[in-house]
């Protein structure tokens, strides 16, 4: 679901004569107003530029303060590559029951600090954000102590969410004092500051087929000590064979550190006295 435009900046106010350097970043509020924990996943898309002035790509620095708790830097990032065109907040912003997220995404490099002298910096990127409430693993005890690991929906329905997005820039002196400070709301894509979120679906259980492009995610976002090869591999049995990079595919499986790759295959089958062939991951 769409919730609102971003734009990040650090450059000068203005590209000609002396000027302000303006520092702005991107907040967004997130109050879960059910009676249940709830994690969210947020992905921030761009257009698809390999410019590192314009890129998300190691220039963001990102902060989430929940309730109780506040992150330290390092602790989310923006995973993405460097021509990529959407980058997903990891880990998941988890908020308590009624509970309020504040989540804060930074220009990163290079880092301008009160009273020191700014560099010349060249930075803007601008994009759209997206939240969901991503089906969670969950560990099923079976007999004998033995279990496994499934996908289960956070919800059996929407749920609701209040959302306020925010730009916040600092203004910067040429000598580095800060001259200024600003924040303005930025306009909700469905115009509304409640929404409610479709909880998303375990992967072939009504939910999307699994891409490629999706199971670095999913393995970062396996519980520690999941048995993660014999996990994937039943996740793999759910692709669709038509849609998939099996040589983008089993290279991801290769960084991921599975032992598992797929290969396309032909087989024949009969009906009605013909055969048929198809082809199957």
């Amino acid at each position: 679901m769409n919730v609102s435009q971003f734009e990040l900046v650090f450059k000068p106010q203005s590209p000609e004569g002396p000027a302000d350097t303006v520092l702005q970043g991107y907040f967004l509020k997130i109050s879960n107003v059910e009676d249940q924990e709830l994690s969210y996943r947020l992905d921030f898309t761009t257009s698809s530029i390999s410019d590192p002035d314009r890129s998300l790509f190691e220039n963001t620095i990102v902060f989430v303060d929940t309730p109780g708790q506040n992150n330290a830097a390092g602790t989310f990032s923006l995973v993405g590559g460097l021509d990529a065109k959407s980058f997903r907040l990891n880990p998941l912003v988890t908020v308590p029951a009624h509970g309020t997220a504040l989540v804060a995404v930074l220009p990163g490099d290079p880092f301008a600090l009160p009273g020191c002298t700014p560099p010349t910096p060249d930075f803007e990127c601008r994009g759209y954000v997206d939240i969901s409430l991503p089906a969670l693993f969950q560990f099923v005890e079976g007999p004998g102590g033995f279990g496994f690991f499934q996908q289960v929906p956070q919800s059996d329905a929407p749920v609701d969410v209040l959302l306020t997005p925010q730009n916040r820039a600092t203004y910067l002196k040429p000598d580095g004092a800060i001259g200024a400070q600003t924040q303005s709301s930025l306009p909700l894509a469905n115009g509304e500051g409640k929404m409610a979120i479709e909880p998303g679906q375990p992967f072939g259980l009504g939910g999307a087929a699994l891409e490629a492009s999706e199971l670095d995610d999913l393995v970062a976002e396996l519980p520690d000590g999941a048995i993660r090869p014999a996990l994937l591999a039943t996740l793999m049995g759910q692709i669709d064979p038509k849609a998939i990079d099996l040589e983008a595919f089993n290279a991801t499986l290769e960084r991921a550190g599975v032992d598992l790759a797929l290969q396309a295959r032909k087989t024949s089958t009969r009906t009605a006295g013909k055969a048929r062939r198809t082809e199957d991951a």
